[in-house]
Parts: structure tokens; C-alpha cells; sequence
């Protein structure tokens, strides 16, 4: 029986080697109560290097970032860029504007932050619409600032995510309109003793009416950061737990802004009235469509295009990006932008190319969600596919290359000397007992190999699985 459970296809005698590394693993402390996938296979003919449990339905973490961005690629191409406008929504009487200033949201996830390459940073951005602004005359506005949030649905956040991420920065819902990543830096002044309160300090940036149920503690010092932030969407009142390290004078955490949309117009509003422009009316959101008319957009505000959206979402493993371009490619295809939307788009995009989606079940489009599954087996699909697609060279961008010291992914010291360095490409996944790494690696002979490795319910440290699976990937090109 066991031998059926842990079934594996060397088709070569060059994989003995690997069949030995495999079948120690299996025993190890680790994994030897724990869910683990393991699938390789060559690029070119299909053959089959590894396979161990390879239909197995798991959790990939962060690994389904992959399924997501081939879906944006394919269905928006990477030169795709999100609009978010200005427009007039009222009469411009000399420099009185009889109405209300619109932000219509295009579901930029890049907006006011600098962290793709070719976008402006919140400061950037406000000063960027003043200018808009002045130039069109305008030094009055009798009604409101308003952001117009109607292009995607309002449940930002998917409903099978844990409690205890949802009011962290990694946690951030996706909006019709995202701001400086949906996220915000919170200050504490520590206390001189461990266990006793840590003090709140400031946000930035600040954001009106936001407060704090404040239960932080100080831990010692060098500790680091183990301190979260509980609080829903739209609400205000924030829970603070955990600790933040003693032996500083001040150290912050990053939590998720509760409504993007309204501290968009508010900061909109603060830098109009701060350079003379009056507002008689408030800042405020709306999802209710309105008369358009493009003659009165007065500014358009493009993100860094998508190619570069994926690298930052597949680099740097970012959430908020990955649902925003999920919903976009829904919102594309179907007119709908939500989480369904985009788990429905990308289940199509797998069967419009042949993969098989029974081991499929999505919740997000992140990974974020414990209750998402795939098989090593599809995501290897999924990838061998992706290498003959045209939009191939902006995926494959996107992924960490390891053992390059320069690059910006999470695996620049891995395989150092080895034939996996500045060769194997990765993207990983990693949750509470969850770590996954899949990607592409090129054997002596410079044939194309696509791999999955899944664990989930391991035990132990987080780096025996990187170590296993690292030795893993080293072993697949190595081979000749």
C-alpha cells in the first residue's frame, strides 16, 4: 500500500539520483505525516522525470500568483495600462467649478505608489492632479470630491481569508480604486520594559477617523515585527495584538487602509484646500453611475504597464496586485470585477488550453486562502503552456531567478555554484504549513524542464522544506 501512495516514474537511469533524494525525503521528520506533490517533467516530447502524488489536490500558496498572471497576460496582454480619470462632473464658470470633482476608478493597483517602475508615488500623485487641476482653471468647487468606485464589485476582500490577515498591509483588499498599495505604516514608541504597552504614535499616511483598540505589547529587543492589526473593510476601529521590539525609539507595522476610495478623495480634497483651492463640499465615494460625458475628463492617469504589474506581483509576491489584475481580466471578459469573476476566468483560460482543472478549486486569486487547491501536476501544465504562448517572455520575467545576487526575487542565494544558479526560475508559495516552489529549470543538455513542489501540513521549520526542495531543483539540472 505504501508503495501505491508513493508511486514515482524514473523514466531514465539519470534520475536515479533523484529517485534516491525523493525517497530519503519522504522519511524525514518534515514530511513524513505531511501532503507532498512532487511533478517534472521535460518541456519538449513530455517526458516524465518525477512524479509523486502528482494529482494530489493541494494548497499553493502564493504558487497560484502563476495561474493568475498567464490569465491577465493572455486576456490583456502585457502592454495593457489602467486608467483612473479626472473629470467635471458640473459647469466651469470662470474658475468655479458649479459641481463636483470626480475620481473615476480604473482599478489601478499601481496608483500613488512607486513601487512599480513608471509609477508615481502618493506625494507625486497629488501634485500631479493639482497641477491637472490648476491648469483647468479651477479655484472653487461647490460640490464634492468624489471617487467614483463602480468598476469593480464591493466585497474587496474574498471571504475565505483568515481573520488574522485581513487588516495587515499582505491582507489589503482590491478596490475599484487602490491607493499607495492600500496600505499604511502605524508607529509605536515601545515601552523600556518587555510585556509592558507599546504606544501608538501615528499613521502614515494619516487617515481621518481611524482608531485603535491598542493591546501591543513591547517584546525584546531585536524580536522584530510579530504584531497585528484586526480590523475589516470600512470599518474604523482597528484591534491591535502582538508585539513590536524594545531598544528603539519608534518602529512600525504596515496595515491594510480600510476604504482606498474615500482617503483617495479625502487626500485630494487636503491637497486642494492646502494650495488655495476651495471646496465647498466633502469627500466622499459612489458607485452609482453618472451622465458621462469624456469631453469633461480633464486628466488621465495610466499605470506602468502589465508586464511590469506581473514582475512586482511574481517578484515580490504581492496580493493586492495579483487580485486586482484577476478582476481586470474578469471585468474584461464578462463585465463583472470580483473574485468569482476572476477564479471563473482563469478556470477558462485552463480549459481554453487544454489543462485540467479537476484538482481546481479557487477561493482567490493570490493564494492567500488555506482553502485553494491545485495539483503539481497542473501547475506544470500550466507552465509548459505558458512557454509556448506569446506573452511567454513577460511570464517568465516575472519569475525569480536563482542564485543571481542581483535580482529581486526571493531566491538570490540559492544554488550558488551549482547548475540551478542564474538558471532555475521560481515562483514559491508559503502560508501557515504551506510552501510550494514551481517554475522552470534547464537541464546540462539546455532542454526545458517545467517542475511543482507542494508540501502541505509539514512539520517543523519552514527552511527544512526550502532545503529539500532546493536539492531537488538542483538534481533536475544537473541532469544530462
Amino acid at each position: 500500500m505504501v508503495n501505491l501512495i508513493f508511486s514515482f516514474l524514473f523514466l531514465f537511469a539519470g534520475n536515479l539520483g533523484i529517485l534516491k533524494q525523493v525517497e530519503k525525503y519522504q522519511d524525514t521528520e518534515a514530511l513524513k505525516n505531511a501532503q507532498w506533490s512532487v511533478y517534472a517533467r521535460y518541456i519538449d516530447g513530455g517526458k516524465e522525470i518525477i512524479s509523486h502524488n502528482r494529482d494530489f489536490s493541494l494548497a499553493p500558496a502564493s504558487g497560484l500568483k502563476l495561474f493568475t498572471t498567464a490569465t491577465a497576460l493572455d486576456v490583456l496582454g502585457s502592454d495593457f495600462r489602467f486608467e483612473t480619470k479626472l473629470y467635471i462632473d458640473g459647469n466651469l464658470e470662470n474658475d468655479r467649478l458649479n459641481g463636483n470633482l470626480i475620481i473615476i476608478a480604473g482599478g489601478d493597483p499601481t496608483l500613488g505608489s512607486d513601487l512599480t517602475q513608471g509609477s508615481q508615488s502618493l506625494d507625486s500623485l497629488m501634485q500631479s492632479w493639482l497641477s491637472e487641476i490648476q491648469k483647468a482653471g479651477i479655484k472653487r468647487i461647490t460640490g464634492d470630491i468624489i471617487s467614483f468606485t463602480g468598476i469593480f464589485n464591493e466585497q474587496a476582500v474574498p471571504g475565505y481569508w483568515y481573520w488574522i490577515d485581513i487588516g495587515n498591509y499582505y491582507g489589503a483588499g482590491s478596490y475599484s480604486l487602490n491607493i499607495n498599495d492600500n496600505l499604511y505604516h502605524l508607529f509605536f514608541k515601545p515601552a523600556q520594559k518587555i510585556g509592558q504597552p507599546a504606544v501608538v504614535l501615528r499613521t502614515k499616511p494619516e487617515i481621518p477617523g481611524l482608531s485603535f483598540d491598542n493591546h501591543m505589547l513591547t517584546g525584546a529587543k531585536g524580536s522584530g515585527d510579530n504584531g497585528y492589526i484586526y480590523c475589516a473593510p470600512k470599518q474604523y476601529l482597528a484591534t491591535l495584538r502582538g508585539s513590536i521590539p524594545a531598544g528603539v525609539n519608534e518602529f512600525s507595522i504596515k496595515g491594510s487602509i480600510p476604504d482606498p476610495g474615500l482617503l483617495a478623495a479625502q487626500l485630494v480634497k487636503k491637497t486642494l484646500i492646502s494650495n488655495n483651492i476651495v471646496i465647498e463640499g466633502d469627500a466622499r465615494t459612489t458607485n452609482e453611475t453618472f451622465d458621462f460625458n469624456e469631453k469633461n475628463i480633464i486628466h488621465t492617469t495610466y499605470s506602468p504597464p502589465l508586464k511590469d504589474i506581473v514582475y512586482i506581483i511574481n517578484k515580490r509576491s504581492f496580493n493586492l496586485y495579483a487580485e486586482t489584475v484577476g478582476k481586470m481580466a474578469a471585468f474584461k471578459l464578462t463585465g463583472v470585477g470580483s473574485t468569482e469573476a476572476a477564479v471563473k476566468t482563469i478556470k477558462h483560460f485552463l480549459e481554453a488550453h487544454h489543462i485540467s482543472t479537476d484538482a481546481v478549486d479557487l477561493y482567490d486569486v493570490c493564494g492567500l486562502s488555506p482553502s485553494n487547491t491545485i495539483s503539481s501536476v497542473t501547475m506544470t501544465e500550466l507552465l509548459a503552456v505558458m512557454f509556448k504562448h506569446p506573452e511567454f517572455q513577460s511570464f517568465y520575467n516575472s519569475m525569480a531567478v536563482a542564485g543571481d545576487k542581483d535580482d529581486e526575487g526571493f531566491f538570490s542565494n540559492w544554488g550558488s555554484g551549482t547548475a540551478m544558479a542564474n538558471n532555475a526560475r521560481i515562483k514559491s508559495g508559503l502560508i501557515n504549513r504551506v510552501r510550494s516552489h514551481s517554475g522552470y529549470v534547464k537541464d546540462k543538455k539546455g532542454r526545458m524542464i517545467v517542475f511543482s513542489l507542494i508540501a502541505n501540513n509539514y512539520k517543523g521549520f519552514v527552511k527544512n522544506i526550502n532545503n529539500i526542495h532546493k536539492n531537488i531543483i538542483i538534481d533536475l539540472a544537473e541532469l544530462e
